[in-house]
């Protein structure tokens, strides 16, 4: 948070920052890390691992795949 903090404020500083966007990229974030810690502690720990473990490798191949 420190290291964002400061990158915001040098982008806010030179009018790089939409404050309507940010605010609600912030509220999602927020919202959304809440929400899915508590379905998180629902799902099986072998499942977690298994979706995680397909994201990584969506993301790999995307990499991998693309220019």
């Amino acid at each position: 948070p420190p290291i964002g903090l400061l990158a915001a404020w040098t982008y806010y500083t030179n009018d790089n920052v939409d404050l309507k966007i940010a605010v609600f990229i912030c509220l999602c974030f927020f919202f959304g890390g809440l929400i899915g810690a508590k379905l998180a502690i629902h799902i099986p720990e072998l499942m977690l691992r298994r979706m995680f473990g397909f994201f990584l490798l969506f993301v790999a191949l995307r990499m991998i795949l693309t220019k």
